[in-house]
């Protein structure tokens, strides 16, 4: 079970559930397809999104 913990730009920062150190940010999904990217810390995922996205 996944938690969101922030949100940038209309992306969900999420973490599993009791867990530290290991965010993921869902880039596309949709018809069992998903790419995602995983983070240690929340800034470096603020920082991709505020970059790539």
């Amino acid at each position: 079970m996944y938690e969101t913990v922030k949100v940038v730009k209309g992306y969900e920062i999420k973490r599993m559930k009791g867990t530290r150190g290991a965010y993921h940010v869902n880039v596309r999904e949709g018809k069992g397809f998903r790419e995602f990217h995983t983070f240690r810390t929340i800034k470096a995922a603020t920082e991709f999104i505020e970059t790539t996205l």
